[in-house]
């Protein structure tokens, strides 16, 4: 049915939407709304993070919850009485399952929240008593909008401003750069000889193509690389077998003439269908009108990858940050454009470490990220740094190791000696990076053994909420 075959239904939904994003902005501008956007790549600890915020802020109110939070000083100075979960505002939207994660953590054998393979949302609402000088004591809410997603799917922000063209060159740079650590760049690049992109394409053969293409990608993927675009071949959701999703970049020579129906020109279509209903979709749902940014870094993974993935980390987070917006706001842009103008970097599994480690830990994120928090720095952003673990599996304890006093973890489990982990470089080298391999101990943590009640623990939670909400109290 066209949109234009019930004018009045039409100009209600468009009047529906403006008053909404009106609301939404209102609500911004006085202080009573904060979207967060939890950035990070596949396995980089989104779901995780997110169930350890929801938990932390469930447990407002409650008796030690100032005690968990010391360096959280609003709790008590804003007289936070309350945190719970709000209604959504997108009815169609799945909700965050936070009660089947922590239900999942007090098993007598514990599990891990698993990796969204979807779009999830949760709306918090934090009840306190205003301070401010010409509200004191007057009860008020906070609301936080906090979104889940795969991780994945992040990565085609990269897309948005590429052409079918550009977006091939990237890809042709990214197989011969690596075609020395995965074996299927050579045979990707031999496609060539039997696909012509001036004929109507056979589609046994693009399928194939596609599919070996998509085989890459997955190869990349386990070798730690971050460019994995486009990201729905791997994890498709909704769209799998869809025809938007089955294409590749043309990594040979471009014709200078196809017609639309041709290889070329069907593949060509399918990108810019895949750019403009997907990604584009994507992006305004989950990061157009972010207030908060929390960006999640496996510093870990990016060691044990190797050169080329630490480097591919790098480059993917500069090119990807562009496509946010960052500043300070006025009124206007508070109610219908709001800028990110608070940025964390978090670096992730600090429970692997031991305290004297965590210092070489935020150096490494800071060497990692130096040039993309130098741009949101340059547009009058708010930029801070830290060591993170969402759900701490391990305690950092000190024991007497040949007549002196040393740091070492335990995970608290019957039977399970404490361990010395090994040390983290503060800088990234291509030495120091064969001495992590060779030296540092990544053990598979089990999840930490919980009683139903308990607060999930961290590392460094406090020092999160204080800066994402100090401001806003």
């Amino acid at each position: 049915m066209s949109i234009f075959s019930d004018p009045i239904k039409t100009v209600d939904r468009l009047f529906d939407e403006l008053s909404d994003s009106i609301n939404e902005g209102v609500n911004r501008l006085f202080d009573k709304e904060i979207k967060i956007g939890v950035t990070g790549f596949s396995r980089g600890g989104k779901t995780a993070f997110i169930t350890s915020l929801v938990n932390t802020i469930l447990n407002f109110g409650n008796e030690g919850t100032s005690d968990r939070l010391p360096r959280f000083q609003e709790y008590e100075t804003s007289g936070i009485y309350y945190g719970g979960i709000a209604s959504n505002h997108d009815l169609s939207v799945p909700a965050f399952p936070y009660h089947e994660y922590y239900d999942g953590l007090v098993k007598p054998e514990p599990l891990w929240p698993v990796a969204t393979d979807n779009i999830s949302e949760i709306r918090l609402e934090i009840r306190f008593r205003e301070n401010r000088l010409l509200m004191p004591g007057e009860h008020r809410s906070l609301y936080l909008d906090i979104w889940d997603y795969p991780g994945e799917w992040l990565i085609d922000l990269v897309l948005l401003d590429l052409s079918y063209e550009d977006f091939s060159s990237m890809m042709l740079s990214q197989v011969r750069k690596l075609s020395s650590i995965i074996p299927q760049s050579k045979e990707l690049l031999a496609l060539g000889d039997r696909l012509d992109p001036c004929k109507s394409p056979d589609p046994r053969l693009l399928k194939e193509s596609v599919e070996q293409y998509v085989q890459w990608l997955l190869d990349c993927k386990r070798a730690g690389m971050s460019l994995i675009v486009p990201s729905r071949q791997v994890l498709p959701g909704n769209l799998l077998g869809a025809p938007i999703i089955e294409f590749m970049p043309w990594l040979w020579v471009i014709p200078s003439s196809y017609s639309k129906d041709s290889l070329y020109g069907v593949m060509k279509k399918r990108y810019d269908s895949y750019k403009k209903d997907i990604v584009e979709n994507f992006y305004e749902t989950m990061f157009s009108k972010l207030d908060r940014q929390v960006i999640l870094i496996d510093c870990f993974a990016a060691l044990n990858g190797g050169r080329e993935a630490f480097v591919n980390v790098n480059d993917t987070f500069e090119t990807l940050l562009k496509n946010f917006s960052y500043g300070e706001n006025n009124l206007l842009q508070r109610i219908f454009s709001p800028k990110i103008d608070k940025v964390i970097f978090a670096a992730t599994k600090a429970d692997q470490v031991t305290y004297d480690e965590e210092k070489h830990l935020l150096s490494l994120l800071r060497s990692m990220v130096t040039s993309a928090s130098h741009e949101i720095r340059g547009q009058s952003t708010n930029c801070q740094y830290m060591v993170l673990s969402s759900i701490a599996a391990t305690k950092c304890l000190e024991v007497n190791y040949q007549g002196r006093n040393t740091q070492v973890l335990s995970t608290g489990r019957e039977g399970d000696n404490y361990f010395y982990p090994g040390s983290v470089p503060s800088q990234w080298s291509e030495q120091s990076m064969a001495d992590f391999q060779k030296h540092f101990i990544m053990r598979q943590l089990p999840p930490p053994l919980m009683n139903p009640g308990d607060p999930i623990p961290n590392i460094n939670m406090d020092v999160m909420l204080s800066y994402l909400l100090k401001d806003k109290l």
